[in-house]
C-alpha cells in the first residue's frame, strides 16, 4: 500500500523537476512512511513513496524496472494472485530479483502488454512508463478499491493517489468545480469522473489511461457481466456463498506484516472475523469505534462487538468517539480526503485505524461491498415493497398514509422513503432515494442557478444501456456498484485508513466474488421482506443468529444529536459568521433557517448541515479564505 504520482510533459519540452516530484511525494507521506524513489526522463517524472506489505526487503524498491530500464512502474495496492502470475511467467523465461508484487507487474506487461491488467486479480492504481513506445499508461482496478486522480493541462499530465499531490505543482489551477458541487449537495459527494477541484479527474474502476505525444485517451479494460440467466438454486448458493467468501479472505491473508479486522458486530465484519479465525487457527486482532460505553446506546457498536470478539476469542481493542474528538479532528480529515465526502463515519474510521495501528497492524480487512452485491440497504428492500405499495389506491395513499408521514417529526429518512415510494418512473425513484439536497432546496441555496440541472443523466446515463433489461432491484444494485460504492465508501475507507498508514482490504470485493454475486437471483437476496437473505442463510454454519438478525447499524453517529449540542455554537459561527467561505456559494438565510429548525427539533437537516460543514472546511483547507 503506498502513494504514487508523476508527471508527463509529452510535447512540450519540459523536463521534470525533482523538487517538485518531492513535494508531490511528501504531502502523501502518510500513504508510505517505508521507502520512497523516483524516475526522471526528460519530460517524465515517477514519484513512489512506500508503505511495505509483501517483501520487506529493500528489493521492493520502487519505482521498479526491468532488466533492460525499458519499462518502470509504480503501484499502489495489492496483487493477490501475484504468486501464480510469478510462475507463469518464470515458464515463459523472466527472471525475478524479488518476491515482490510489484516486480509481477514489471514482467507482465513486458509479455501481455495492456492486457496486463485483465490478468491481475487485487486492488490496484499503477503508473507504467514504456521507454520503447514513450507512452504511460495508468490503471486503477476493476472495483475502485484504490483511488487514482489526473490532470490535464497544456501539453502536460500530472496523476496521484492523492488531489493535494497534483496540486503541488503550481501549473495546476485551484478552482472549484461548480457542476460538482451541484451533484454534491445531491449526493453528499462527487461521482467519477468529476472531483470538486475543476480540470482534476477521477479514472472510473476498470479503467486505462494511455498517454503519448498525442495527448491522453481512456479506455475501459473490464466490465460487470449481465448474466442472461439468474442462479436461485438454495442450496447450492448457500454453501457456494461460504466457499467464495472464505476463498477470497484466504487471498487477503497475504502479507509480510500484521493483520486484523475492522469489527462492527454487523453480519459482514463478523462473518470476515470468522473466517480469518478459521484460516489463521489463532485469535485475530479485532478493532471497533463507538461513541458510547453504554450498552443502550443506540449508538454504540461495542455489544455486538463484544459479542462477536467473545464468539471467536479475538484480541480485542475499542476506542470512543466523544464529540470533541470528532470536531477536533475533522477539519484534518477534509485535508484527507481531499474532496468534501460527507460520510460521518469518515472521523472514527480514523481513530478506529489510528487503534489498530497503535496495536501492531498493518493491514485490517474490512466489510465493504456486501450491501451493494446483497441488497443490504433499507432502499432495497424498499425498492421490494414499492411495487405492492402501488397498487394502494391512491385516494388512500394520498390522504390517510400521506398525512400521518407527514405529521411525525425528525423522520427525515421515513418520509423520504414514503416519497420515493410514490414515483412510478425509474430514474426518478432511484434519484429520490439517493438524493440529500433535492433541485427545489439546491435552487434556494446555491447562488448560481445555472448547475441545477438532470443530475441522473449526467452521472448515470452512461449505464443505462447496460441496464435497460434489469429489473428495478438489479438496476439500483448495479448503479450503487459502479457509483455510491467506489465514489463515497471506498474513498472514505482508503483515505482514513490511510490517514495513519494502514491498509484496508475488502474480502466481499474480489472481483470473482463480485461477478458471483451478480449471478444470484434477487428473490435469494431479499425474501420475506429481509434483506441480504441468503447471505445470512450461508453464514449461519459461523455466527451466531444474534448477530446475523441483529439490526443494521452500519457505523452509526450522533451528528444530528451533537449538532443541536455539543456542535451547535461550532455549526453556526462555521457557516454564518463574516469569515464563512459558505457565503461565496450558499444564500445564508437559508442556511440558517435549516440550522434553526434543526436545533429547534422541527425537522432534523444533519443530512444537510453536515455537507455543508464539510464543504467549508475542505474549502479552507485547500483555498486561502474570504
Amino acid at each position: 500500500m503506498c502513494g504514487i504520482c508523476g508527471k508527463f510533459a509529452y510535447n512540450n519540452g519540459e523536463n521534470v523537476r525533482e523538487d517538485l516530484l518531492r513535494k508531490m511525494m511528501a504531502v502523501m507521506s502518510h500513504r508510505g512512511p517505508d521507502d520512497d524513489g523516483v524516475y526522471l526522463e526528460g519530460g517524465l517524472g515517477l514519484g513512489h513513496k512506500r508503505l511495505s506489505i509483501i517483501d520487506l526487503s529493500h528489493l521492493g524498491h520502487q519505482p521498479m524496472t526491468n532488466e533492460d530500464k525499458t519499462v518502470w512502474v509504480i503501484f499502489n495496492g495489492e496483487i493477490y494472485n501475484y504468486k501464480e502470475l510469478r510462475t507463469e511467467l518464470l515458464t515463459r523465461g523472466h527472471m525475478f530479483a524479488s518476491q515482490s508484487d510489484t516486480e509481477v507487474i514489471v514482467h507482465a506487461y513486458e509479455e501481455f502488454g495492456e492486457e496486463c491488467f485483465k490478468k491481475f486479480n487485487g486492488m490496484f492504481a499503477i503508473g507504467i512508463w514504456d521507454g520503447k513506445s514513450r507512452k504511460l499508461v495508468l490503471a486503477r482496478d476493476r472495483v475502485g478499491v484504490k483511488p487514482l486522480y489526473f490532470y490535464e493541462g497544456d501539453e502536460v499530465l500530472l496523476w496521484g493517489s492523492e488531489i493535494k499531490a497534483i496540486l503541488e505543482d503550481p501549473c495546476v489551477p485551484r478552482e472549484v468545480d461548480m457542476e460538482s458541487l451541484s451533484q454534491f449537495l445531491t449526493f453528499h459527494y462527487v461521482p467519477a469522473p468529476r472531483t470538486m477541484f475543476r480540470n482534476i479527474r477521477k479514472l472510473f474502476p476498470g479503467h486505462l489511461l494511455v498517454c503519448d505525444a498525442n495527448g491522453a485517451k481512456i479506455r475501459k479494460y473490464w466490465e460487470l457481466p449481465i448474466p442472461e440467466k439468474r442462479l436461485d438454486d438454495f442450496n447450492y448458493l448457500e454453501r457456494r456463498i461460504y466457499e467464495e467468501l472464505k476463498e477470497s479472505v484466504n487471498k487477503r491473508l497475504q502479507s509480510d506484516v500484521p493483520l486484523g479486522v475492522l469489527l462492527s458486530g454487523g453480519l459482514d465484519s463478523s462473518a470476515i472475523l470468522g473466517l480469518m479465525t478459521e484460516l489463521q487457527g489463532k485469535p485475530v486482532k479485532s478493532f471497533t469505534v463507538g461513541y458510547s460505553n453504554r450498552p443502550d446506546d443506540r449508538f454504540s457498536e461495542f455489544t455486538y462487538a463484544r459479542k462477536a470478539a467473545k464468539y471467536f476469542n479475538s484480541d480485542h481493542y475499542e476506542v470512543i468517539v466523544d464529540s470533541k474528538k470528532f470536531l477536533d479532528y475533522l477539519p484534518k480529515a477534509s485535508w484527507h480526503e481531499d474532496e468534501p465526502i460527507s460520510e460521518d463515519s469518515a472521523v472514527p474510521m480514523h481513530f478506529v485505524s489510528e487503534l489498530a495501528k497503535e496495536n501492531g497492524v498493518t493491514v485490517l480487512l474490512t466489510g465493504e461491498g456486501s450491501d451493494e452485491l446483497f441488497a443490504g440497504y433499507n432502499r432495497h428492500w424498499g425498492e421490494i415493497i414499492t411495487r405492492y405499495y402501488q397498487m394502494v389506491p391512491s385516494a388512500l395513499r394520498n390522504t390517510i398514509i400521506k398525512t400521518l408521514i407527514k405529521a411525525m417529526p425528525g423522520s427525515p429518512l421515513l418520509k423520504k422513503g414514503h416519497r420515493s415510494m410514490t414515483i412510478q418512473d425509474f430514474p426518478s425513484r432511484f434519484m429520490s432515494w439517493h438524493t440529500v439536497v433535492g433541485n427545489e432546496l439546491k435552487r434556494e441555496l446555491l447562488l448560481t442557478q445555472d448547475f441545477v440541472c438532470d443530475v441522473y443523466q449526467g452521472v448515470f446515463g452512461k449505464f443505462e444501456k447496460n441496464i435497460e433489461n434489469l429489473d428495478p432491484l438489479d438496476k439500483i444494485l448495479y448503479l450503487d456498484f459502479h457509483v455510491w460504492l467506489p465514489d463515497d465508501l471506498l474513498m472514505k475507507k482508503d483515505k482514513m485508513g490511510m490517514s495513519v498508514s494502514i491498509e484496508a482490504r475488502v474480502p466481499f470485493l474480489d472481483y470473482k466474488f463480485v461477478e458471483f454475486a451478480f449471478l444470484i437471483s434477487n428473490t435469494m437476496k431479499v425474501k420475506n421482506f429481509s434483506t441480504k437473505y441468503i447471505l445470512k442463510k450461508s453464514m449461519e454454519r459461523l455466527l451466531p443468529r444474534e448477530i446475523i438478525y441483529r439490526k443494521k447499524e452500519g457505523f452509526p453517529t450522533p451528528i444530528s444529536e451533537w449538532l443541536r449540542d455539543e456542535l451547535r455554537e461550532f455549526a453556526f459561527d462555521l457557516l454564518l459568521s463574516p469569515h464563512s467561505n459558505c457565503r461565496l456559494f450558499f444564500n445564508q438565510k437559508v442556511i440558517r433557517r435549516l440550522l434553526e429548525e434543526h436545533v429547534s427539533r422541527r425537522e432534523d437537516h444533519w443530512r444537510i448541515l453536515f455537507p455543508l460543514i464539510n464543504f467549508e472546511l475542505w474549502y479552507r483547507a485547500f483555498f486561502k479564505s474570504a
